[in-house]
């Protein structure tokens, strides 16, 4: 449960500290369309992490996700982005029948790949440039324009900029066959900022923080820390911050007619084990939405 005092919250004894109060050189991942590879390479470890270690992500970010997915029993799914394969191994699990998974980062594929040969779920993971179609992957241009679910959580708000949008949405919307969706969790537009409410996320062990004025394009740093000891270092992320306007005229431009908002919600669990006051704060104004498109 928080303190309220104002407009801010402080979080209580015990919970994560800000990682600047504590560890002076977090971990820093920065997107740049320009360069070579990622920078989320060295981060796998941290990403992982977070799995379970950020309370939003079990508790809120999963199961809302999980349900506009829909039903997955016998559907092809690509994750857009995969990361380490968290959500391609949720996938698998939630009955998708093929799991593709896509990122441009060796060092994430490379964590995903450990994972799936110690705990084989039969997931392909593919190295590629997210800006461009299945068809660039012989082996699997079959399924260019046959996948059912198109899946990007946290990726659309690193397009550094416009015209990189719009073509991470058309690689969407050309792997889909006619019909299918495009389920794309991103940072919410009309997120808490840090600079105006430094204590919004803080007790869910993350803050963001933007330029002001809030401008298309322009960053937005995720600090995010771990519980102490953890072992896991704090990790600062540059993302970058889009207008509704923006994502849908970009979702439009690629193809798409549909276009829904979606807000997150806790489960019953989590309202349980934390009680309703301490989710408050994130259900007010949460860190991300989620777009459905098709």
């Amino acid at each position: 449960m928080f303190c309220t005092t104002g407009a801010h919250t402080v979080p209580p004894p015990g919970l994560p500290r800000p990682w600047k109060n504590f560890c002076p050189s977090p971990i820093i991942i920065r997107m740049d369309s320009s360069q070579s590879g990622s920078q989320f390479d060295t981060a796998a470890d941290a990403y992982e992490a977070s799995a379970n270690d950020l309370p939003v992500r079990p508790h809120i970010e999963y199961p809302s996700i999980r349900r506009h997915c829909g039903d997955l029993a016998g559907k092809s799914v690509l994750d857009l982005g995969c990361g380490t394969g968290m959500y391609s191994r949720h996938l698998v699990r939630w009955g998708a029948r093929t799991v593709i998974g896509a990122d441009i980062s060796a060092g994430m594929l490379g964590r995903a790949r450990e994972i799936e040969k110690e705990a084989p779920l039969g997931i392909v993971y593919l190295e590629r440039d997210l800006t461009q179609p299945c068809a660039c992957d012989p082996e699997f241009a079959d399924l260019a324009g046959n996948i059912d679910l198109v899946l990007a959580v946290y990726v659309l708000c690193y397009a550094t900029s416009r015209e990189d949008l719009v073509a991470m949405c058309r690689t969407a919307r050309a792997d889909l066959r006619p019909g299918g969706r495009f389920i794309a969790p991103v940072l919410n537009p009309d997120y808490a900022d840090a600079g105006e409410h430094p204590d919004h996320y803080a007790g869910y062990g993350f803050t963001l923080t933007g330029t002001a004025p809030r401008g298309e394009g322009s960053p937005v740093r995720l600090d995010a820390w771990f519980p102490e000891g953890s072992g896991i270092e704090p990790v600062r992320v540059d993302a970058v911050w889009w207008s509704r306007r923006t994502y849908e005229e970009a979702l439009r431009e690629a193809g798409f007619t549909s276009v829904t908002w979606h807000r997150m919600q806790v489960t019953d669990q989590g309202v349980a084990e934390r009680g309703s006051a301490y989710w408050a704060n994130y259900l007010s104004r949460p860190h991300a939405l989620v777009i459905e498109a098709s």
